[in-house]
């Protein structure tokens, strides 16, 4: 019989790259959540399916707060491809997005809905989301308004002014839940 031999051990170098904790550092930031050539879904409270809108407008923002805060994020008018008005006009909603996408916020990424309802008075501006902004366009022309947003203190919504290119509109905001695959719940 022949002796037995003990064998060293030796650490051996391996070709495996060592597994990295994923950390939302190491991630790189999306700049926006949809491009111009997509279709938006967004799923309502009571519908069995969402419904697909198509991005009529897209304009990346600079906004200087009322707070003296200089901030950047995307507009977005979403026409629906599925369903009108019951007058017959296009159904749309304004989408706002803080760029990159998950930039801190106190209101956006929003959901707003045009209203009739103007009123304004007696409400305090949000001043980290309101004031005079510049935008230059991905679907259209470059521009320039105002954006004056209002907690609503009877609702948990908010109403805001938007003033672009010379025209104004009103819309309250919608709850929005960012789901599985970018479709916006609501």
């Amino acid at each position: 019989m022949s002796p037995v031999k003990a064998k060293t051990s030796r650490a051996k170098a391996s070709n495996a790259k060592a597994a990295k904790p994923k950390s939302s550092a190491s991630m790189p930031a999306r700049q926006f959540r949809f491009n111009a050539a997509q279709t938006v879904r967004i799923h309502f409270a009571g519908e069995k399916k969402p419904e697909n809108f198509r991005v009529d407008d897209m304009v990346e923002a600079t906004i200087n707060t009322l707070r003296g805060q200089t901030k950047l994020y995307f507009q977005y008018r979403l026409v629906s491809n599925d369903k009108k008005k019951p007058d017959g006009s296009e159904r749309s909603f304004w989408f706002f997005d803080p760029k990159p996408v998950g930039a801190p916020d106190p209101v956006d990424p929003s959901l707003w809905q045009p209203v009739t309802d103007q009123t304004m008075a007696g409400y305090a501006v949000i001043e980290e989301c309101s004031g005079n902004f510049s935008t230059k366009s991905v679907t259209s022309y470059d521009g320039s308004g105002s954006r004056h947003v209002l907690k609503l203190d009877d609702r948990p919504t908010y109403r805001m002014r938007l003033e672009l290119n010379g025209k104004t509109q009103f819309c309250e905001s919608r709850s929005l839940v960012m789901r599985k695959d970018d479709v916006l719940g609501s």
